[in-house]
């Protein structure tokens, strides 16, 4: 059995003809008719019936589709990630959620790509939706933010903890208090992140369990949205306090009790990736602890 004889049978599935099926890959019909029927005497199976000049798959041939398509998935996945690995199309398909972003984009684009030689395809979104993207092999790794395990299927590597704060412009009331409890933020104004991201599940989760209805005026997507809204006095917002540092218009101010979350950098399990991912791990947990 080879790769090409499963794709010569998959085209003939689709087809339901051999001759279709030649025309379609641009090769002989003898070829795809003997793929086909060297499988068939390889596994001592029957994988079609002949009906009136058309084929259809028999319960083995089914079977044999199903496992081919899945076979056919990773090799195809493979030489997309090897041709990402080559000297000549060094392309690393990377997923990075908005806030994180902010942390990491710049130290990696700065040096991190240049280190390795690699040309970088960002691709930006919440973390669940990274995680399809990861499993579906739609990018090849993806920074993730955590608190617990991130699943079956994924090697992770743990690249720094993040203190999540609220946050509110300097002539706030609340500006000059060491600590705060959601519970005494129920009634502000709130401008989150969308639902979907993954600090907004865990404060939302956060006012639900204290029984507390939120006030939530707005939901986006912009990092900046909130910090320009917050700055405005417009209302309260969430985010991590290191993105603070660059708009002094704005006071962040510890949860109680507190609140962290776990970033790594995640990939798939025995990806031809894992090295280039290791070392990309190493060089942004050193640059962190530096910084």
């Amino acid at each position: 059995m080879t790769l090409d004889q499963l794709r010569y049978f998959r085209a003939v599935c689709k087809c339901d003809s051999v001759s279709q099926a030649a025309e379609i890959l641009n090769i002989s019909q003898p070829s795809v008719s003997n793929a086909v029927l060297h499988l068939e005497k390889e596994f001592g199976v029957t994988l079609f019936e002949r009906r009136r000049k058309k084929l259809i798959l028999t319960k083995e041939g089914q079977q044999m589709l199903n496992l081919a398509e899945d076979l056919l998935g990773r090799a195809d996945d493979l030489q997309r990630t090897m041709k990402a690995l080559s000297s000549e199309d060094k392309v690393l398909r990377l997923g990075v959620p908005p806030m994180v972003g902010s942390l990491v984009l710049p130290v990696l684009f700065g040096e991190g790509f240049r280190k390795h030689g690699l040309r970088i395809h960002i691709v930006e979104g919440d973390r669940t939706d990274l995680k399809g993207f990861l499993m579906d092999g739609q990018i090849d790794m993806a920074f993730l933010p955590h608190t617990d395990a991130l699943g079956a299927g994924l090697q992770a590597e743990l690249i720094t903890v993040l203190e999540n704060v609220c946050c509110v412009s300097k002539s706030h009331p609340l500006a000059k208090r060491k600590a705060i409890n959601l519970r005494e933020l129920a009634q502000e104004p709130l401008v989150l992140f969308k639902n979907s991201f993954f600090q907004t599940e865990r404060i939302l989760a956060e006012f639900s369990r204290l029984s507390c209805i939120p006030n939530v005026l707005l939901h986006t997507a912009q990092v900046s949205t909130v910090q320009n809204m917050v700055a405005s006095n417009v209302g309260v917002g969430f985010m991590f306090a290191f993105l603070l540092k660059a708009v002094p218009d704005l006071v962040g101010i510890p949860l109680e009790p507190s609140m962290t979350t776990q970033v790594s950098l995640a990939w798939r399990e025995n990806n031809p990736i894992t090295e280039v991912a290791e070392k990309m791990a190493g060089y942004m947990k050193k640059y962190l602890q530096e910084e």
